[in-house]
């Protein structure tokens, strides 16, 4: 059986899946450089040069690999995957992880919390969230309305991360 670590930007996903698949003997992977490896770009290039949907297309790719007998094969105990944190709102997606379990890491963490995970990461491949340089402080810059499309974000995605907690 497989378990799909999703969450919110700034959760610990791939801190969750590694803690998971020590526990129950699973195999780790982390969708994000499993695409890059059969892909060759990284999931930030993917979507900043052909779309979010492009994401989701490799995302769905590798979940029904996952699904298949090939990666049963390869893991016969399963595997703990770290999703990406969107990777769930794709239909298509979900219906795959619901093959497996879907587990949500850091279910309870604010939006502050999150946003302060979040803000130290130079790789988010959202527009918004995109590095402008480095404050006097070190602390990465992003626009002034990161902060604000952040949380509204969260408050989109909340709802269906609650139906899996």
């Amino acid at each position: 059986m497989n378990y799909y670590i999703t969450g919110f930007i700034g959760s610990n996903r791939i801190g969750c899946a590694k803690q998971l698949a020590a526990e129950k003997g699973l195999k780790f992977l982390d969708m994000n450089d499993e695409i890059r490896v059969r892909d060759g770009r990284t999931v930030m290039r993917i979507v900043m040069s052909m779309g979010e949907h492009e994401l989701h297309n490799k995302e769905y790719e590798l979940l029904q690999w996952l699904d298949s007998p090939e990666a049963a094969a390869a893991a016969p105990q399963g595997f703990a995957v770290a999703c990406g944190d969107g990777t769930l709102f794709d239909g298509d997606c979900r219906d795959l992880m619901e093959k497996g379990t879907i587990v949500i890491a850091d279910p309870n963490a604010s939006p502050d919390e999150l946003w302060a995970a979040a803000s130290a990461d130079e790789n988010i491949p959202y527009a918004f969230m995109m590095p402008h340089g480095t404050g006097e402080d070190g602390n990465v810059l992003r626009g002034t309305d990161a902060r604000e499309k952040f949380t509204k974000l969260f408050l989109t995605r909340k709802a269906l991360y609650d139906r899996y907690k």
